[in-house]
Parts: C-alpha cells; sequence; structure tokens
C-alpha cells in the first residue's frame, strides 16, 4: 500500500515500511508552495485531532503577539501590568517581562504539575491553580538570566491573552487563530472536550480515556495534522493572516545570546545547523504530551510547513521525521541538505592529569538523577549513572574532548559508539559543568544534533548527624502522589522514593517525573540547588515536609507515606471520598489473588497496584470491567469527591 503526499504539486510516494520504525506513526503531512494545496498520509487525517503539546506554545505566543500588533501588549513590560493577582515567593518575579515568558528567561521553576493531564476530565480552573501555586514558588535565576524551558511561563502568557482581550482564550482561539486559517479542527481541552475525534491513548497497551491536558497555553492544543501544517503556514513570508511581517520576525529571530540556546518567541529552534548551511531559514517547535506527540517544521522563505503527530512514540522521533519530509521538499526545489555526520576523532591512551580534579558526583534535571565520573588509572573516563548501579558509560579523552565507546574498555579495544556523544568540562564563577555535544541515532530515521550544559558538579553540604538520620528514616519509606484530583494522570505511576546520596548531604527523589538530588537544608526541608545555565535546569523544585509527615512540592504535588494508609481486608466494604484526598490501602494477604467488584458515582476513579508500584488495573482502562483481582502485596486508591461513595463487593 502507497500513502500519497503533494509536495510542491507533485505526487510523491512513501511505502509504510519507510515508517515502520517510528512507534505509534499515525499521520503525516507536508503543506507546501503558495498554492497551499495538500494530502495527507492518511486519507482520514481530517477526522483525528491530537494534542499537540508543546507545539501549543507558539499558539498562544501568535495570540500575544496579535495583541502587540494591536498595540495593547509591550513585551518589554512586567507581567504584573496584565496579571494583577500575580505574586511570588521571591521579590524578583516584579522583573519578568512577557518576552522572558515566551524566550524561557523568566527564571521560574518549570510546571507546576496538580492537576496538570486529566483523564475523561477537563474540569479545573487550571489558571487559578497556576496562580496559586506560583506564590508559593521562588526563582531558580535572576529574570533574564539565562533561557532554560518553563512551561509556566506560557500559561502565565494565556492568563494575559484573557486579561487583555477580555475574552476567554477559547472564544480568542477560535477568532482570531482557527477562522482566520480557515480550520476545522483547531480547538482546546475544553473547547473539544467530549469530542469523538481526538484519537484513543494508550498506557502500557490498554486504551484508557481521553487525555486532556489542562496547561492550555503551554501545551493544551488539539489539531488534526492538516490544521497544524495550515497554522505552520501562516508564518510563510507575506502571509498576513494572523501576524505582522514585524511579528514574525520577531518571533522567528534568536531572541538569546546565552550559549546552547536556539529559542526565538515561542519556537525551540529558530536556527537548525544543517539548514544554516545552505542558507535555508528553518524554524522548529516540538511537543510532548503524556501520550501525544508533535512535531512542527516550517521554512517561511521556501514556503514548507511539514507536521508529524503521532499517539506513542516522542517528539524527537517526530522531529526527524519532519527533516526527512522537508528535505524532500527542499530537493524538489534545487536544494539538498546534508544529513549530520559524526565527526571523526582521535582517541587518545591518556587522560591529562589536570582532568583529575572533575571526579565526583554531576547532577541535573537532564541526566535524571545523579553521574559519578572517575578516572580509573587516568585511562578512560567512566560514568556511573544514579550512583551505585551497575550502569557504566565509558568515554575515551580525544582532541575533541571525552567520547563515549563501546568494546572492551580493559583492553583498548574500543570504537566510537554511533549515538555519538562528547563530553568536555567547563568552569564558570567557581563552578564545574559538564556540557554535551551530541549527534544522536533515531533508529533509521535523520540523526539529531544538541549542544548544552547536561550537568553541575554538587558542592561539599555539611549537615549535622542528627539531621541526615531524619531523612534516612524517610528514605526508608516509599510515598505516593494524594492530592490531585481523581482524574488525574498522576496517579497512573503516583510512587514516590527517597534515597540518600551516601553522606553527602544530598537526597535523590524518585518518581514519575525522573530522579531530582536535592540539597538537604534542615530536618524538614531540600531545596533544588543547581545552575546549569541551560535545559539541564528545567522542572526544579523544592520539598518540605510538614508535622504530619506529609511532603509538599514547591511544584504543586503532594505526597503521603504508604506507612499510614490502611489495610484492606474483607471487612472493608465501602469507602468514603474526598475532593483532591485520595485514600490509598495497602492489600491484607488475605484478599491475595480475589476478585471484587466496585460499585462507584461517576467522578471517581480506582487504581490498583502490584507490589513494585506498577499499575495492574485502573477504572479509567476502557476495556475492562469493574472487577479486578488484588496481587499480593499490592496496593489500592479511591478516588473521588466529597458526598461519593465507593461499594465493594
Amino acid at each position: 500500500m502507497k500513502n500519497k503526499i503533494v509536495l510542491l504539486g507533485l505526487a510523491v510516494y512513501f511505502s509504510l515500511t519507510l515508517v515502520a520504525s517510528l512507534p505509534g506513526i499515525s499521520h503525516l503531512l507536508v503543506h507546501a508552495n503558495s498554492d497551499k494545496k495538500s494530502i495527507a498520509a492518511d486519507e482520514n487525517v481530517n477526522d483525528t485531532v491530537y494534542n499537540v503539546g508543546s507545539v501549543s506554545k507558539v499558539y498562544v505566543t501568535v495570540a500575544v503577539m496579535q495583541l502587540v500588533d494591536q498595540g495593547k501588549v509591550n513585551l518589554d513590560a512586567p507581567v504584573t501590568d496584565y496579571i494583577k493577582e500575580f505574586r511570588m515567593a521571591d521579590e524578583r518575579y516584579k522583573d519578568i517581562t512577557v518576552r522572558m515568558l515566551m524566550n524561557h528567561t523568566s527564571g521560574i521553576m518549570g510546571t507546576s504539575s496538580k492537576n496538570a493531564f486529566l483523564l475523561g476530565d477537563a474540569d479545573v480552573d487550571r489558571g487559578q491553580v497556576l496562580l496559586d501555586s506560583l506564590k508559593n514558588q521562588r526563582l531558580k535565576a535572576d529574570p533574564g538570566e539565562y533561557p532554560c524551558y518553563c512551561n509556566d511561563g506560557f500559561d502565565l502568557l494565556l492568563i494575559i491573552v484573557e486579561r487583555v482581550s477580555g475574552m476567554d482564550y477559547d472564544t480568542f482561539l477560535d477568532k482570531n487563530i482557527t477562522k482566520k486559517l480557515g480550520a476545522t479542527s483547531i480547538g482546546t481541552s475544553t473547547s473539544l472536550y467530549g469530542s469523538d475525534d481526538i484519537t484513543n491513548i494508550y498506557v502500557d497497551g490498554n486504551r484508557f480515556d481521553k487525555e486532556y491536558v489542562m496547561a492550555i497555553g503551554a501545551g493544551g492544543v488539539y489539531s488534526n495534522a492538516k490544521d497544524t501544517c495550515e497554522f505552520g503556514s501562516a508564518f510563510f513570508k507575506g502571509d498576513k493572516r494572523l501576524l505582522s511581517e514585524k511579528s514574525k520576525n520577531e518571533m522567528n529571530t534568536l531572541s538569546t545570546d546565552a550559549p546552547y540556546s536556539l529559542y526565538g518567541l515561542g519556537w525551540d529552534m529558530v536556527s537548525v545547523p544543517e539548514y544554516d548551511e545552505k542558507g535555508v531559514k528553518v524554524v522548529s517547535k516540538g511537543g510532548d504530551s503524556l501520550a501525544q506527540h508533535t512535531s512542527l517544521l516550517v521554512a517561511p522563505d521556501e514556503e514548507i510547513s511539514v507536521c508529524v503527530t503521532t499517539s506513542g512514540g516522542s517528539s524527537s522521533y517526530n522531529f526527524s521525521m519532519s527533516k526527512a519530509l522537508m528535505n524532500i521538499a527542499l530537493e524538489e526545489k534545487g536544494i539538498e541538505i546534508n544529513e549530520l555526520d559524526v565527526p571523526d576523532v582521535e582517541l587518545k591512551s591518556e587522560v591529562p592529569s589536570e582532568y583529575k580534579k572533575y571526579e565526583g558526583y554531576y547532577t541535573s534535571s537532564a541526566v535524571n538523577g545523579v553521574l559519578e565520573i572517575t578516572f580509573p588509572d587516568m585511562k578512560y573516563m567512566l560514568v556511573k549513572e544514579n550512583a551505585g548501579t551497575t550502569k557504566e558509560i565509558y568515554y575515551k579523552y580525544s582532541d575533541k574532548g571525552f567520547v563515549r565507546v563501546k568494546g572492551d574498555i580493559e583492553t583498548d579495544d574500543v570504537k566510537v559508539d554511533s549515538d555519538y556523544e562528547c563530553l568536555s568540562f567547563v568552569e564558570k564563577d567557581g563552578k564545574n559543568y559538564l556540557v554535551s555535544d551530541a549527534i544522536s541515532e533515531m533508529d533509521g530515521l535523520l540523526r539529531n544534533i544538541q549542544k548544552s550544559g547536561i550537568a553541575e558538579k554538587i558542592e561539599a553540604n555539611i549537615v549535622s548527624d542528627d539531621i541526615l538520620n531524619v531523612w534516612r528514616k524517610r528514605a526508608d519509606t516509599r510515598c505516593v502522589v494524594f492530592s490531585d484530583k481523581y482524574s488525574s494522570f498522576c496517579y497512573t505511576n503516583p510512587f514516590v522514593d527517597m534515597k540518600m546520596l551516601d553522606d553527602t548531604g544530598y537526597i535523590m527523589v524518585m518518581s514519575s517525573e525522573g530522579v531530582s538530588l536535592l540539597k538537604i537544608v534542615d530536618e524538614n526541608n531540600a531545596v533544588s540547588f543547581t545552575s546549569v545555565p541551560s535545559d539541564a535546569n528545567r522542572d526544579v523544585y523544592d520539598i518540605c515536609v510538614d508535622d504530619k509527615g506529609i511532603v509538599h512540592s514547591s511544584l504543586g504535588s503532594d505526597y503521603v507515606s504508604l506507612e499510614v494508609s490502611d489495610k484492606l481486608t474483607k471487612d472493608v466494604k465501602k469507602v468514603s471520598l474526598k475532593t483532591e484526598n485520595a485514600k490509598w490501602f495497602s492489600i491484607d494477604d488475605s484478599l491475595t489473588n480475589s476478585d471484587i467488584t466496585l460499585d462507584r458515582p461517576n467522578n471517581s476513579a480506582v487504581f490498583v497496584y502490584d507490589k513494585y508500584g506498577e499499575m495492574i488495573y485502573s477504572t479509567h482502562m476502557l476495556d475492562l470491567s469493574d472487577t479486578c483481582s488484588l496481587p499480593k502485596g499490592g496496593y489500592v486508591v479511591f478516588l473521588g469527591e466529597n458526598g461519593g461513595t465507593i461499594k465493594i463487593k
């Protein structure tokens, strides 16, 4: 079977085997040339709507820039001029400007996570949740100091649109973007709630309720591939449907001279190396919800817009596929783009002695935990992930830096890894940073390049044994999310574990969002401390433990120890529900392998996990009944709203 795509008026055919290595591939679309004729790679493309994830950031940026074009918003004015109730627990917030929200330089921690992703539900006042969360947050950097990816900034932009325009965002989007494009599918989690056109999602192979992203400015726009491509075409040179040329140029221009950053306003990249080499301007934005993924690639001068949307996979795969399609369209114009090549390197047999000082622990959100770096006999660099694990990665010193290798390191029978990565060390302001220059393989697709600061060497943190003992005790218990709504996606993986990093004064917090290393301050507080001036410092947070033992994250989620959970026994016949107050049970051995049947109200949910914390059942799974089997040593959580009751048979 062949799929037709029209490129520059020429029919080009692609075999399905071309995209077989892309997980969850669903729709491809290229939109090219001034006549804007296009045919989707799937005849049902107009019927299937995807959450475009962070591509939503370009939509809300366009919305604000439309207000800029009207003289109603000043990009360099403080956010507080437009959102009077915006407050943070850090006086520097007053210096955050509208532009800083768009180019990720606000210094805001990252993503306020409470009720950000819902299953089968879209009833949350996300704006108020965000403002309430930010009131308790500090900044991780001075406003404007360096760019670091920040979702919360774009939800603030949405509030600015509503405050300035006097419209709710759904109305503004429909009037000023959807209708002006002649689109039929563009909407948000709230305007499209309940639509049968929204794609199905799957978690561990099980079909779940629809996913609704409530962080709408950051990631809550939905569209089919055709309309996403049409949106991209609004950036073609001379297209005046959405923005003035001045505003488009503002968005498409590199917004900061910071190293490693290619951000424009809203865009991830306004300079893509392999296209720059050929003098072709390309802008790019990727998007990932928890289950859906999108890549949008636009060449404004060549009038090419490419979109790949999937359920499953990742935006990195979609980006690689988007580039492949962009290259075909450019080739039809006589422009041939060279694929990224792995550089030739000369491996050295010895590591210079001056690198010995860089041994130690390194961390950031980018490395997802902790790296332990050593130089055995100064022959090579050994990197252990998450300190104490058995996974070891080897790097040989070279003329380019420390290059990842594969083979027998002890006999020096090694070669450069095809998934190329070169690490180097940078010293700045008395701190040591690890920088990565990588060209990643994409399972047979085009390679992607990334250069960024990825980690920071941890400093000594001297705390008393009494304080360390308090945290050691906490590290022996497992915690779970309990304060999110019954429909929150977080309950698909709600467990949080802590692990002491030796006696360094740091603790590793492991959750569904990754592994974070926090600096212990006192018996009840541990804080983020990294200052890597790049996206490696995204979505950081502090935690505080109250006198009831509840762990509060500065990003909005709350956790409680499973040690205080009740036992689910045969005597438990019903569970009374409370809004945003999950009721956790450990399964008594007497119920091992027993079947239970649930009689529950509509606004409720039940999840069952095995002893390892793996979800084995949820009432959000669409193809299962209300009867489930209970595993030995597992857990059950009951969720709902005030006044509700779940009966157990």
